[in-house]
Formats: structure tokens, C-alpha cells, sequence
């Protein structure tokens, strides 16, 4: 009977403290973090206040790039939310780990942050720029396009991620442009800078493929591994890949970078990236395109080396 009693009295109060304990509330933050891949939102951030380093170095901190940066930040953990709402069966089989398919955060939920957050994007978008706003507003429907459509756009999909990811550099240029469009010489290294990212991400998507044909044969997805075979979409992967390599070269060609732009600090840093993608072409696709990764935040920062500092330098 005393065994009884004290049951009933104290673990009620047990339960409550555990509800109650840091750690869950820490673990609900580390499920939002990775819903919306605070790495790929950081990344974004970083990439607008380059783009916008191109036009005006001394003025990439101002209220209205930052805004511009956050923005972006928004859209983009928008943008990964809506994307795992649709893949929710793929990702199942593929990634059962993530917050969706792992039942952390319900569909419903889901959709309605990500519905928030575009239009919080879209929003602060509006208050730097009308050039900002629609390339805010063409990528958000083209990101609810993907989301829905992207295992049944073959090659397609893949063109769209690497277009988005080229698109955040003109947006930070637009966004620290303040009278007129942009100088033709002042988007030179703007167009470089995307030209890189895209094929980049091409490659760097096309081996994501890769990894998931599993999970995308089983749900009748239709991509480029899966309708030229793995050895063939490696071979794409690669010839990308090569393209995005000697585009980072360009710099050092005579006359192509401006004149307040540091070759010894981005060649250095340029360096080490592109040998981390060489370096990725015999990994395992897994491997490989988590390596693709950190060559493009590499690459980013020689850019910032690049320009930067040789702003900050006398």
C-alpha cells in the first residue's frame, strides 16, 4: 500500500519536470534549425552581402543590404520547408530522419511556417528595392513550382536549384544599387560570381540525385541518374563541375577583375576550393556532394577575400 501511495504522489511531479527540462526545448530548436538548413540560410546571407560588395564595398552593412540578406535567409528556410512538405514520402525512404518523415513537426504546421515566412521574405524584400522585390517574387513561385514538381522535371529541377542559387548575388547587387540598373563594369564579377554557382550546384545536384536514386525509384521520380543511368549522370556531374572550375579562374585573366580587387587573396583561397572538388569526383555521392559544398563556401570566401579585403588594405 505505501509502495502505491508514493507512487501516486511523486510521479506526476517527476513528469512534470521532465516536460518541463531545457534539453526539450533545446531539441525543438535544433528541429527548426534543420527544417529550414540554417546552413544553406547562412550561406544565402553571405551571398547577398558579396553580391552586394561588387557595387559598393564600403557600403555592404547598411540597413537596406542586411534587410536584403535576411530576406533571402527567410525565403531561403522557406523555400527548404515547402520542399520537404512535398518530398514527405521520398524523404521517408531517403532521409527518415529529418523533422518530417521523423514526425518531429506535422505537414501542417509545415506548410503554414513556410507560408509565413515567404511572406515575411517577400515583405522585407519590398522595403529595399522594386528590383529586389520581384526577384523575391519570381523565386518564391518558382520555389512552390519546385517543391511540388521537382522529382517529375528530370533535368529541369536541377537547372531551377542552380538558378536560385545564382539569382541571390544580382539580388544583393540590386539591393545596394541605389539610383538606376547597375553598371555593365560593375556586374562583371557579379555575373562571374554566379556563373561559378551555378554550375556549381548543377553538378553539386545532379550527385544528390545520385544519392537518392533509391527512395526516387521507389516513388517514380523522374531524374537524370534514373534515365541515363548512375556512370553517365557522374560523367554530367563532372563536365559541370569542370565548367564551374575554370569560370574561377577568370580573375587572373588580364583586365577581368577590377582594379580594387586582391588576386593573391582570392587565388589562395580559390585554390583550396577547387581542390576540394576535384578531390570530391572520386568520393562516394554522399561524401561528394557534402565536399561540393564546402568548395562553394570556399569559393565564397575568396570572393570576400577578393574584394574586401583589398577594400580594407591601404
Amino acid at each position: 500500500m505505501n509502495d502505491l501511495i508514493y507512487s501516486y504522489k511523486y510521479t506526476p511531479i517527476i513528469k512534470v519536470k521532465q516536460e518541463n527540462a531545457p534539453g526539450k526545448t533545446l531539441a525543438k530548436i535544433k528541429v527548426f534549425l534543420g527544417l529550414i538548413r540554417i546552413r544553406n540560410c547562412a550561406m544565402t546571407f553571405i551571398a547577398v552581402l558579396l553580391g552586394a560588395s561588387f557595387i559598393d564595398a564600403g557600403s555592404v552593412f547598411t540597413v537596406k543590404v542586411l534587410m536584403a540578406g535576411f530576406a533571402a535567409f527567410i525565403i531561403t528556410g522557406a523555400g527548404n520547408i515547402i520542399n520537404d512538405y512535398f518530398d514527405y514520402e521520398i524523404d521517408r525512404i531517403n532521409r527518415p530522419n529529418r523533422a518530417l518523415p521523423s514526425n518531429k513537426i506535422s505537414k501542417s504546421d509545415a506548410m503554414m511556417l513556410s507560408l509565413a515566412f515567404f511572406a515575411i521574405g517577400l515583405g522585407m524584400s519590398k522595403y529595399v528595392n522594386i528590383y529586389c522585390f520581384l526577384i523575391a517574387v519570381s523565386n518564391v513561385i518558382v520555389l512552390l513550382v519546385y517543391g511540388k514538381y521537382s522529382k517529375k522535371m528530370y533535368l529541369l529541377s536541377n537547372l531551377i536549384v542552380s538558378y536560385l542559387v545564382a539569382s541571390i548575388f544580382v539580388y544583393g547587387a540590386f539591393a545596394n544599387q541605389t539610383v538606376g540598373l547597375l553598371e555593365m563594369g560593375k556586374l562583371q564579377m557579379v555575373a562571374l560570381l554566379s556563373g561559378c554557382a551555378f554550375f556549381a550546384t548543377l553538378s553539386r545536384e545532379i550527385m544528390k540525385d545520385i544519392e537518392d536514386i533509391e527512395g526516387d525509384r521507389k516513388k517514380y521520380a523522374i531524374t537524370l541518374p534514373i534515365r541515363l543511368g548512375v556512370e553517365k549522370a557522374r560523367d554530367t556531374s563532372k563536365t559541370f563541375l569542370f565548367i564551374a572550375m575554370i569560370l574561377s579562374l577568370a580573375p587572373f585573366y588580364p583586365g577581368f577583375a577590377p582594379p580594387r580587387f586582391s588576386l593573391f587573396f582570392y587565388g589562395v583561397f580559390i585554390l583550396i576550393a577547387d581542390a576540394m572538388f576535384l578531390s570530391s569526383l572520386r568520393m562516394h555521392p554522399s561524401l561528394s556532394q557534402r565536399t561540393m559544398t564546402a568548395g562553394m563556401v570556399m569559393s565564397i570566401v575568396a570572393f570576400f577575400s577578393g574584394e574586401l579585403l583589398a577594400a580594407l588594405l591601404p
